[in-house]
């Protein structure tokens, strides 16, 4: 980039040098009674003019190169104004937040509440190596059930049955759900029921937390039942 800048400079520098030279042979040839010291008074004032105002333009471009190497750019604030801003919600405020705006691990924590209310005892998993488990339920019969979170808006696909399905057998669970703000594919239902997977979509998991919000005093949750593996 710097000889760029350079290149770009000696060619200002030159094109100063012919416009001068130009307007001197011009001034000379059409002044009688000039001297000829004159004209080489021009060439030496368009060379010194071409440099000068070549490194001017060198010095002003590497200037305004360096200026916006250190600016952020638009991107790098909006990522760092999301870090800024972004806070952990507490239980009370997650039961009441928008679920399409929560993350991942928000959409986690609030179903991990939610079975806790319905009296469930939850394990959080989630995590590398979680074997597309995220929570596991224990009811009180003693059983357990692999549970995965999916906070998407495109469909959940049948790679995702599979996974699960080794996931309950690794945690050893006898039943697995997965729950999820989108929907499922034609291939992911196929695949679930063969497997005995049992499916949550966006409009029906909509509709459980609406009523249990509904049933929800104003005192915050904590979850008891809960631990992390």
């Amino acid at each position: 980039m710097a000889k760029t800048y350079y290149a770009e400079g000696r060619q200002i520098a030159y094109f100063i040098r012919g416009i001068c030279i130009l307007i001197g042979l011009a001034l000379y040839f059409n002044t009688p009674g000039l001297h000829w010291g004159f004209f080489i008074g021009i060439l030496f004032g368009s060379v010194v003019a071409g440099e000068v105002l070549g490194s001017i333009w060198i010095k002003r471009r590497r200037s305004a190169a360096q200026q916006t190497k250190k600016k952020p750019s638009a991107k790098s604030r909006a990522s760092s104004a999301t870090t800024t801003n972004t806070k952990v919600l507490s239980n009370q405020e997650l039961i009441h937040a928008d679920v399409d705006m929560l993350s991942g691990t928000d959409f986690e924590r609030l179903m991990e509440l939610y079975y806790i209310s319905k009296g469930y005892t939850v394990t959080r998993v989630g995590g590398a190596g979680d074997h597309e488990v995220d929570l596991i339920l224990k009811g009180k019969e003693g059983y357990k059930i692999a549970v995965q979170c999916k906070r998407w808006k495109r469909d959940v696909g049948n790679d995702i049955i599979l996974r699960l399905k080794a996931g309950k057998q690794v945690h050893g669970c006898y039943d697995a759900w997965i729950v999820t703000t989108s929907n499922f594919t034609k291939a992911a239902k196929e695949a679930a029921e063969r497997l005995n997977i049992k499916l949550i979509n966006g409009l029906v998991l909509h509709d459980k937390l609406s009523n249990w919000r509904k049933s929800m005093s104003a005192t915050e949750i904590k979850p008891k039942g809960s631990r992390s593996r």
